[in-house]
């Protein structure tokens, strides 16, 4: 296998795959394994004009996984951001009453 650059814009890892193992990893099961599967499928073709196509849904596909790691990273960044911004919330469960009742 040949190393190149991961898929991730502004990553600087090298990756045998689409993905460098850093990135690989935050997606979905499902979606590695149909990239991968997808990625093998294409370098199995012998015929020229179909290998093209593949390759296009791939880049495709590929395009897709990026913005959903994406996404799973701005939600990651914005959680701890956003718990920053609530320090005198009351800590109550939802749906729980805010008085307790008295059993005296």
């Amino acid at each position: 296998m040949t190393l190149h650059r991961c898929a991730m814009p502004a990553c600087p890892n090298e990756a045998t795959g689409i993905f460098c193992p850093d990135h690989y990893y935050k997606l979905q099961p499902s979606q590695a394994k149909w990239l991968v599967r997808w990625q093998i499928k294409m370098q199995r073709c012998e015929d020229a004009d179909t290998k093209l196509h593949m390759r296009e849904q791939l880049h495709g596909y590929t395009q897709e996984a990026v913005r959903t790691i994406q996404s799973a990273e701005a939600i990651s960044q914005a959680a701890p951001a956003s718990a920053r911004r609530q320090p005198n919330a009351p800590a109550v469960a939802a749906g729980a009453n805010e008085q307790q009742p008295s059993f005296l």
